[in-house]
């Protein structure tokens, strides 16, 4: 991956998990544990990794053409199975009583997280673009 911010984003993803997990500590007693809290985190850290990655390599030797239509398909089928995949093991680590739900989007927020701060800092810290032909 040669994109920075996607790499910042997912070694935040992996920071904001473990905070929370520390966060949720205390509640160790309670049904809303530490184990959902790392099982979201590490579902959101793998799934954007997967994204990130295979849309990174798919529009890597892109012209002005865009993608060929057969690309393009193999590309939506990929991006398909992974929501499918994802789906699939929320659904099985809350069914098999591995997390509560709470605490499993708790820790999946993660993704949702790191992406507002990596947008935040790209808007404070950017350098303002000149507009061409002005």
């Amino acid at each position: 991956m040669k994109d920075k911010r996607l790499l910042r984003i997912n070694v935040n993803i992996l920071i904001i998990t473990a905070v929370l997990a520390l966060v949720t500590l205390p509640a160790r007693g309670s049904s809303f544990g530490t184990t959902g809290v790392l099982v979201g985190g590490g579902l959101s850290f793998v799934y954007f990794l997967l994204l990130s990655t295979t849309v990174t390599r798919a529009f890597a030797g892109v012209d002005e053409d865009g993608l060929e239509a057969r690309a393009a398909g193999r590309l939506g089928l990929k991006l398909l199975l992974y929501t499918f995949g994802l789906a699939f093991f929320t659904i099985a680590a809350i069914l098999c009583k591995l997390c509560h739900p709470v605490a499993f989007l708790t820790g999946f927020s993660a993704l949702l997280i790191s992406i507002a701060f990596e947008a935040l800092a790209y808007a404070v810290f950017s350098k303002p673009q000149d507009t061409p032909g002005k």
